[in-house]
C-alpha cells in the first residue's frame, strides 16, 4: 500500500511524523523504535544559539495530567549540526526542522544554514 504524502514540495514516504520537543533529536528514541519506518522525524526547536531552559521543576504532575515548562531547551543550531544530524543521516527518513528565535532576521538565516546543510524541511 501506497502511504506516499506530500506536503508542500516534500515528499515523505507514509504520514507518521514525531511531534516537536517530545522526541529530542531522534537518537533519544532510537532504541525503542525503528526510525526508519517513520515519514519524518521532527527534531526539538532550534535556535541560533544553546538554550538551557527553564529551572527545575519542570514538570508537575497534575490529578488530570502534566504541566510542563521546559522552557525552549536545546543545542543551538551549530552543535544540532555537529553532533545531532550526523546520527540522523543514518536512518532512511525525512528530517524536519522546528526553528525558533526572537529576531526576523535569524527567521530568516536560521533555515537557509539548515537547508545548506540538507536539513529536508
Amino acid at each position: 500500500m501506497d502511504l506516499t504524502v506530500n506536503i508542500g514540495k516534500l515528499k515523505l514516504k507514509n504520514p507518521v511524523m514525531t511531534a516537536s520537543g517530545t522526541f529530542g533529536y531522534g537518537e533519544e528514541y532510537s532504541e525503542f523504535v525503528d526510525l526508519n519506518k517513520l515519514g519524518a522525524i521532527v527534531v526539538k526547536g532550534l535556535s541560533p544559539n544553546p538554550m538551557e531552559g527553564n529551572p527545575s521543576p519542570r514538570i508537575y504532575e497534575t490529578p488530570c495530567g502534566m504541566l510542563t515548562a521546559i522552557g525552549l531547551q536545546n543545542v543551538g543550531v551549530k552543535e544540532f549540526l555537529k553532533t545531532k544530524l550526523p546520527y540522523i543521516r543514518n536512518f532512511d527518513t525525512t528530517l524536519q526542522a522546528n526553528i525558533l528565535d526572537t529576531t526576523l532576521q535569524e527567521y530568516v538565516k536560521l533555515p537557509r544554514t539548515l537547508d545548506d546543510a540538507g536539513v529536508d524541511g
